[in-house]
């Protein structure tokens, strides 16, 4: 009987649409609070509205229309309706039941930890297991995706697909795979792992978890993530470019490789072929690096009387380089870097100097090599961003002169003296 009264009184008010945002604003201010409290306000209340309000409470009302929840309860009580509480009356008219928000996130928590663990009891690799409780216990590396996806139902599979594709990593480390390989193996679909979608993202906070390292910020760091894990993603179009280095396979230098060193060629080699080397080193100990294509392709044109090795990142840092230069640094290699006078420039000098820290030195980056590359083209907004915050004191100066001045410095006004840097004995 409680119910049709309810149901009765929801419908007298349906009926009227005046009354519509009324109850749109008490159900939320309900939810919000979890009990019958607070006030609601329509600040642009029409004349309609403020009509529909005097029939309940009997008095005028004019914009802003405001009230408080507990009066309109006390309100409904002198008409036909005695007896109906708000929560009642909402529910009826809204023909739903209503969870005030700390209901409906104990709910969800509820959902949440029994999804993790029916998940957790297909899943045998420890590695696995560990992470999905670590999401239950620390609520990071991946909570908020896997709670925001419950009402959508991908969550399980999606736990389900990372789980099994981290699995298949350890059982086959050392080996290198394909993303796409992996995800249709794993899933049947080539691109359920991408990065962007929910399984990819769940992945990288698992492959994160098992490093032991930050979820990536970057596309780098990112790459950076799949690769020591044993996935190529971009294992064609990442690559470095070099010319006189020692690389080996195994315990011997690699003759393809080998044949490019003693006849002065350049050669350019992609994750795919990286990840076949054991090792790389330099015969003089020294390397020297340039962020410019066409500088390094300049200077190649004398590779025969280079004293040491050259290399190219091509501007920002791939995957590719930093494994090239990570075997480098391995065999403790001296690296000598130079970049452009720009944000891009002095900012991936100032990553490599953190990266490889009593190893890299700057090559023609001072304020002075400055002075002699400046050109007419001005700074933008992003370059200049970039030129503040440098970790690295000598950088920072030159930064300083790049801001003053309001230009970008280019590599190629420096070619002469960088050609002379490497014909001559260190």
């Amino acid at each position: 009987m409680r119910k049709l009264d309810a149901e009765a009184c929801a419908a007298y008010f349906a009926e009227r649409p005046a009354y519509q945002r009324i109850m749109d604003e008490m159900l939320r201010k309900y939810r919000g609070l979890g009990r019958v409290g607070g006030q609601i306000c329509l600040k642009d209340a029409t004349d309609d509205e403020c009509q529909a309000a005097r029939a309940i409470f009997g008095r005028p009302f004019s914009n802003p229309l405001k009230f408080k929840l507990q009066e309109f309860e006390a309100a409904l009580q002198a008409t036909p309706y005695q007896g109906i509480s708000l929560p009642e009356l909402l529910e009826a008219y809204f023909g739903t039941q209503i969870l005030t928000r700390r209901e409906e996130h104990r709910e969800k928590a509820h959902s949440l930890a029994e999804l993790i663990s029916r998940v957790s009891d297909e899943v045998e690799n420890q590695t696995c297991r560990r992470w999905l409780r670590s999401l239950l216990e620390a609520r990071s590396g991946g909570y908020a995706l896997v709670r925001r996806s419950l009402e959508s139902g991908e969550a399980a599979s999606a736990l389900t697909h990372a789980c099994k594709s981290a699995a298949w990593l350890e059982e086959h480390a050392g080996e290198f795979i394909r993303l796409a390989v992996l995800s249709a193996r794993v899933t049947s679909d080539p691109h359920a792992l991408d990065s962007n979608t929910l399984a990819g993202k769940l992945l990288l906070h698992l492959l994160a978890f098992s490093q032991a390292v930050h979820f990536p910020s970057d596309a780098e760091q990112r790459d950076m993530l799949y690769y020591k894990a044993g996935i190529l993603c971009d294992s064609i179009s990442s690559s470095v470019t070099q010319s006189g280095l020692i690389l080996s396979a195994g315990e011997e230098e690699h003759p393809a490789y080998q044949y490019f060193r003693q006849s002065y060629e350049v050669c350019t080699l992609t994750l795919t072929n990286l990840a076949n080397l054991s090792a790389a080193s330099s015969p003089s100990g020294h390397v020297y690096l340039v962020e410019n294509q066409m500088v390094f392709s300049q200077l190649c044109d004398h590779a025969s009387e280079f004293h040491s090795p050259l290399i190219c990142t091509s501007g920002q840092l791939q995957v590719a380089v930093l494994r090239l230069l990570d075997m480098l640094a391995v065999s403790g290699t001296t690296f000598h870097y130079s970049g452009d006078f720009d944000g891009g420039g002095l900012s991936i000098a100032d990553r490599l100097t953190a990266r490889y820290p009593g190893l890299l030195e700057l090559w023609h980056m001072s304020s002075k090599d400055y002075a002699a590359a400046c050109s007419e083209k001005e700074l933008g907004e992003i370059s200049i961003r970039n030129l503040h915050g440098l970790s690295h004191k000598a950088l920072n100066e030159t930064a300083v002169a790049i801001l003053k001045k309001g230009y970008a410095g280019y590599q190629e006004l420096l070619l002469p003296a960088m050609l002379k840097d490497l014909m001559e004995t260190p």
